[in-house]
């Protein structure tokens, strides 16, 4: 609801509790009675800044209408209804002073209000005892009194509504919330249906409290103008424990109804003062729980960075021993070559009878030292390559390569292999050129490398298949073998440096564990990638994917 329907609705709903006040007028009373004037402060709160004058009058208009209506003479009327408004208009001002829109968070918040209803009051009841004066009524002071009284109650009662900040949350779930809400309407309607003592009426002040304490400002405000609708409604009725409680002496009517009212005043003074201790007091925990959590989190933040330093300092320690040890490695392996070479020249010139014939033991033996030293030379080579690429110094000179030459290549170079270990070699090659770009030596690299672990671990009159074909854009080449496989947890690692699966340990199947490695390095190289299936016992096949 927007415009001017939510303070029309309020002004309604004010007229109405002041009919309902009016039977409470003890005879020979103003008329005032227990009339909600304070109301007044929200039907203007809830009006736009362009209508509240218009909405200002009619209010006045249309409370001095119903006061006049029922029996309260025409002068009083208009003074109480006029001097309502402007009451209602300089508390508004109090309560958003200075300090900016009242939020009702601190003792000082609830002062402003106490003195926003002292002054209100003040007003009211100095109009009305002037015009008390004016008209001639009899008992000017306790008119006076009784306006002034009846104002601050009401401004008191209804002012907290005018804050901001209602929507603080409820300690208490919707059970407890219940059960109070039942208590309470249930003891205020037993206590003010029946003419009991005064003291009985601070059980509803006691249950309020409770209310104060667990549940959100609105819902005890509401809760406190509940009380007073019951309130009103039974002394309008003349029952309840305020009816004639003059304690044996003689006062003037309208001051009948003061018990009532202080009553009002210290009901909604203590359950809103305890109500804004209770959410200061939750407040504060709940910053030294969030502070408290900040602490763990930044001792435990600290101790992670600690840990990261920790790591980020191994790892630049690691990084460092690594290069020294690839630095160390491609030296001793530049350092390695050349007399490995001239090994093996001298043994090659022995097995020719260049230094003369050998016998049969010693043509063996060297035989044995040549093929070890071609080995170890082999093994430096890899090493160097190794070196190369984790170095990234190995460059892929860019150029079209025939593939199909490139396969070629590699089944010329395995040829040997394949007679001495029993193992024949199906070949699936395009008759056409299958064209990428690359380096032809370092491509033929991978094909010997590959044929030569299918031939190595494939036992005799086994089988090892070779295709290349094209595929949109891919050139792939196929190497399939019916040799021993390799077990599954041996897969992910196959490709790492240095790793031999747990069948070549099992077979003693000579190799480094750099080949496979080298190969993805030059693949990936390529832009190409490496792919690989394996089953035990039924054999191996290897895909390189290369871009065409």
């Amino acid at each position: 609801m927007s415009g001017a329907g939510r303070p029309l609705l309020l002004l309604v709903g004010l007229l109405l509790l002041g009919v309902l006040a009016d039977g409470a007028n003890a005879p020979g009373a103003s008329g005032l009675g227990l009339f909600p004037l304070g109301g007044l402060a929200l039907v203007l709160l809830h009006c736009p800044e362009p209508l509240r004058p218009a909405v200002g009058a009619l209010s006045g208009v249309a409370t001095a209408s119903l006061l006049w209506q029922l029996g309260t003479s025409p002068v009083l009327s208009v003074a109480f209804a006029g001097s309502g408004v402007a009451a209602a208009v300089l508390a508004l001002r109090v309560v958003r002073a200075s300090d900016g829109p009242l939020q009702m968070r601190t003792e000082r918040d609830l002062l402003r209000v106490i003195l926003a209803a002292n002054l209100g009051g003040l007003l009211v009841g100095v109009t009305a005892g002037l015009a008390a004066a004016v008209v001639g009524i009899d008992e000017v002071a306790a008119l006076t009194l009784g306006a002034f009284v009846n104002m601050t109650a009401s401004l008191v009662l209804f002012l907290p509504l005018a804050t901001h900040g209602l929507e603080a949350p409820s300690l208490a779930q919707w059970s407890e919330r219940v059960t109070q809400w039942v208590c309470l309407v249930l003891a205020t309607v037993a206590v003010f249906s029946t003419p009991w003592t005064t003291e009985f009426p601070y059980v509803v002040l006691v249950l309020l409290m409770w209310a104060g304490l667990r549940l959100s400002l609105l819902e005890t405000l509401i809760q406190l103008v509940v009380v007073r609708v019951i309130v009103t409604f039974f002394t309008a009725q003349n029952i309840g424990p305020y009816v004639g409680a003059t304690h044996n002496r003689t006062l003037p009517p309208d001051l009948e109804m003061v018990y009532v009212q202080i009553f009002l005043i210290t009901s909604s003074v203590a359950v809103v003062a305890l109500n804004i201790s209770s959410a200061r007091a939750r407040a504060e925990s709940q910053r030294e729980a969030v502070a408290e959590a900040d602490a763990v989190a930044e001792t435990k933040l600290n101790t992670v960075f600690e840990a990261l330093e920790a790591e980020r300092s191994a790892l630049e320690e690691m990084r460092e021993v690594d290069r020294v040890k690839d630095a160390f490695v491609s030296t001793v392996s530049h350092e390695l070559r050349t007399p490995i070479t001239n090994i093996i020249g001298y043994t090659e010139m022995l097995e020719d009878g260049d230094f003369g014939r050998l016998s049969p033991d010693q043509s063996e033996a060297t035989i044995r030292i040549g093929d070890n030293g071609r080995r170890l030379l082999a093994l430096i080579n890899d090493l160097l390559d190794l070196s190369a690429l984790r170095s990234a110094k190995m460059e892929i000179s860019r150029a079209p390569v025939d593939l199909v030459k490139v396969v070629r290549a590699g089944e010329q170079a395995i040829l040997p292999r394949l007679r001495t270990a029993e193992v024949s070699l199906e070949m699936d090659v395009p008759s056409v050129p299958v064209v990428i770009s690359g380096e032809a030596e370092k491509l033929e690299r991978v094909v010997v490398n590959l044929m030569s672990n299918a031939v190595k671990f494939t036992p005799p009159l086994g089988r090892v298949t070779v295709r290349l074909w094209q595929e949109a854009r891919w050139a792939i080449i196929e190497v399939a073998d019916t040799g021993y496989g390799i077990p599954e947890k041996d897969l992910n690692r196959l490709f790492s440096q240095f790793f031999r699966s747990s069948v070549s340990q099992e077979k003693h199947i000579q190799g480094t564990g750099l080949g496979l490695s080298i190969v993805r390095s030059i693949v990936e190289g390529h832009g190409g990638q490496i792919e690989v299936t394996s089953t035990v016992n039924v054999g191996t096949t290897f895909w390189v994917y290369l871009p065409v």
